[in-house]
């Protein structure tokens, strides 16, 4: 490590002293490399092109302009004028038929020099999709999968198998996909590769239903193309259809017959043989079998009742009930809770609330339920106790506060909340007051913190300039405080922070929400320090976040008795080597922090 040190520490004497005195490790961010202009990131030999494709130069500087031009290996023809920053354009491959291309690029530089053509390796263009499609399967009980009407049918179990066969045409065929079919997950991609134009498909799970299986079939440029099949797995028998009742589902009733008919309309017999007739019973009772016509009555009993409907078919294969419950509602609702968006007093406008209730029985009556707010100063209590009372805010379970509150007053405050809730049955109950914190909108924070040297001389006579940007998330109109502060880089928990500047944004600095600062700050103590920018360092301005309020940056301090002074325009040999050891310990610190 010291070796590395050392080196390190020469090489920036050397550099040092190379440069005209007072120019301390000047960077300009605009240059770049001297390499001879190419393409960056292809086009690669052999690579297969498609639709819109980037073509990107690469050691641009210095550069007027580029002409891109591609060849079919006949002729070159002009494609694109690059003249500025990025250096890339996008160029249509679809305006050429498939085929082997080269592209080419040529640069002038600004002093009107040309850089000669570079040639890129060739490529072949193809934006021509598969085709020739076709996706079947076998081992259906019945149909072939070509249309709904004829549909391939299985009666496979869950842990079956369904075979599909596919094939397709094209020149740089790659590989294909086959999804939306049943049971879990989906077949694994067919190639690229080796290409076994089938799938075995066994999930595990394969469920009873409906499926169109989609192929995609792609080619190694990106075309695709798709064909589809319909198959179904039926192992069950027929469900009944929904019947239209005297009593409307899920309401409460007196009533003391239930009215039932139309219990074909929507049924199924998901491909089987036909539904022969139907059932009912209430769930404590024996079935009753009503016949094909399916319609009749039976008589209710008081109380909670489950009714269920079921059907048969030609072969005895009987479906799942359908139940259907009736009962007297005698329970109020019950709300769950608020919801709302985060409050804060940079809210402006309506501002949406909504209860959340729920109602086991007969469901809400929205249009007389009723929402009330106001505020209040600690969250506490039935009545909000800075508007005196409740406010009623409409009808409804959800409802819009209006927007002639004014928000920007209220940060502390706590937004009260309760809800008036009526069922259907007429059962009422009103919520305890609800209370949610009004927080500051204000956010500060520090970007682009940064020093114009790394080293400098302890004491009065060498000060360093530190700049840095200061951020709002809104507008703010007041000022605010800015604290400069240093603490010695092997500073534990217990270590002080010394102030070395302030400095006071005045008010209106933050229309554009952000303000930039720069200040010389003085080390008069040899060492290694952290310094530290701090926002509103006495928290005297409420914000969301006080926790992005600082900025971190390191320096080092020479002590003048060691280092010396030396006239002339030649840097200290001594001060010039303690940068050197005191950048490669930067350096350090910050591959270990990474």
């Amino acid at each position: 490590m010291l070796s590395r040190r050392f080196i390190l520490a020469t090489f920036t004497v050397i550099l040092l002293c190379l440069v005209p005195h007072g120019a301390w490790f000047t960077v300009d961010a605009s240059s770049g490399r001297s390499d001879d202009l190419d393409f960056s990131g292809g086009p690669d030999s052999g690579q297969i092109l498609s639709g819109t494709y980037t073509v990107r130069a690469t050691n641009v500087d210095d550069m007027d302009y580029i002409n891109v031009e591609v060849s079919d290996g006949t002729t070159w023809t002009a494609i694109a004028t690059i003249t500025s920053a990025p250096w890339l354009t996008a160029w249509d491959t679809s305006a050429h038929s498939d085929g082997d291309y080269q592209l080419r690029i040529e640069g002038t530089l600004t002093n009107s020099t040309t850089t000669g053509w570079v040639v890129s390796p060739t490529f072949t263009i193809d934006n021509t999709a598969p085709n020739g499609l076709t996706l079947t399967t076998s081992g259906a009980v019945v149909g072939d999968g070509s249309s709904t009407i004829n549909r391939a049918w299985f009666t496979t179990s869950e842990s079956g198998t369904i075979n599909f066969d596919w094939t397709g045409s094209d020149s740089h065929l790659s590989y294909a996909t086959l999804t939306g079919v049943p049971g879990s997950g989906t077949p694994a991609q067919d190639g690229p590769g080796t290409l076994l134009n089938s799938w075995a498909w066994s999930p595990g799970d394969l469920q009873e239903g409906v499926w169109n299986p989609i192929l995609s079939v792609f080619d190694e440029g990106g075309n695709s193309a798709q064909t589809s099949i319909h198959i179904g797995i039926d192992r069950s028998g027929p469900d009944v259809g929904t019947p239209s009742l005297s009593v409307a589902t899920g309401s409460w009733t007196d009533a003391t017959t239930l009215i039932f008919n139309d219990l074909s309309s929507g049924a199924n017999d998901n491909g089987g043989s036909g539904i022969a007739t139907y059932h009912v019973r209430d769930s404590t009772d024996e079935w009753t079998d009503i016949g094909a016509a399916g319609y009749g009555s039976m008589t209710l009993e008081e109380g909670v009742r489950t009714i269920q409907f079921r059907a048969e078919d030609r072969v005895g294969n009987i479906g799942e009930p359908l139940n259907i419950t009736i009962m007297v509602d005698r329970t109020a609702p019950v709300a769950g809770g608020w919801i709302l968006p985060e409050l804060t007093d940079s809210l402006s406008g309506q501002v949406a609330v909504t209860v959340d209730v729920t109602d086991t029985h007969s469901g809400i009556d929205a249009a007389s339920c009723n929402i009330e707010y106001g505020f209040d100063s600690n969250g506490a209590g039935n009545t909000p106790d800075i508007s005196s009372d409740w406010l009623s805010v409409g009808s409804g379970t959800s409802s819009q506060l209006s927007a002639a509150i004014d928000w920007s007053t209220r940060a502390g405050q706590y937004l009260s909340l309760r809800a008036t809730l009526v069922d259907d049955a007429g059962n009422t109950v009103t919520t305890p007051a609800s209370h949610f914190l009004i927080l500051p909108g204000l956010d500060f924070s520090i970007s682009d913190a940064s020093l114009d040297r790394l080293v400098v001389r302890a004491g009065s006579q060498d000060p360093v300039l530190l700049e840095a940007t200061i951020e709002t998330n809104e507008f703010y109109a007041g000022s605010v405080v800015v604290r400069i502060e240093s603490a010695p880089a092997s500073r534990d928990s217990l270590t002080q922070w010394t102030p070395l500047n302030s400095m006071v944004i005045p008010v209106n600095s933050f229309i554009d929400q952000q303000e930039i600062i720069a200040v010389n700050i003085t080390l008069l103590t040899a060492g290694e320090f952290d310094l530290r920018v701090v926002v509103d360092p006495d928290d005297s301005i409420s914000e969301r976040d006080e926790g992005n309020n600082e900025a971190f940056l390191l320096i080092g301090a020479a002590d003048p008795e060691v280092v010396g002074s030396v006239s002339g325009f030649a840097p200290d040999i001594v001060l010039l080597l303690l940068a050197g050891l005191f950048a490669s310990r930067v350096v350090n610190r910050r591959q270990s922090a990474s």
